[in-house]
């Protein structure tokens, strides 16, 4: 894959793998039942970050500066800084008085969904790229 296809099914699976990796987080650093409720708030969110950051790429090129690998990562990079923002954001008015997930947690999230394309690139595509349709 280069980084300036679009790509739907590997970023639906990388969704699906970030999203487990998020509840897991999520069931680590909430107490009691609260947990599920804010993954399956969660979830959707982890698809749409990891969604934009494969397709940045894409959508970078065309503009006349977008070729540039370094504008990319510079665009995904902030993707994930917005993810982070958005996690602890959503944690913060949950209603609890606190924040729930951990500094760690949140900026875990961030830096696997900036660099979502490239653990697909290089350690995903390899193994199971074949298998998809397109």
């Amino acid at each position: 894959m280069a980084l300036t296809d679009f790509v739907i099914l590997p970023a639906l699976l990388m969704g699906v793998v970030l999203s487990l990796i998020e509840i897991y987080f999520v069931a680590k650093d909430e107490a009691g039942m609260h947990w599920l409720k804010h993954a399956l708030h969660a979830v959707p969110a982890m698809f749409i970050f990891t969604f934009i950051a494969m397709n940045a790429g894409w959508a970078l090129s065309f503009l006349p500066f977008g070729e540039s690998l370094a504008i990319t990562v510079a665009a995904q990079v902030a993707i994930g800084v917005v993810a982070m923002i958005k996690v602890k954001a959503a944690a913060s008015i949950t209603g609890r008085g606190g924040v729930g997930e951990s500094n760690i947690h949140v900026f875990i999230i961030g830096l696997l969904i900036a660099a979502s394309p490239y653990i697909w690139a290089l350690g995903l595509e390899p193994f199971i790229g074949d298998l998809l349709p397109f």
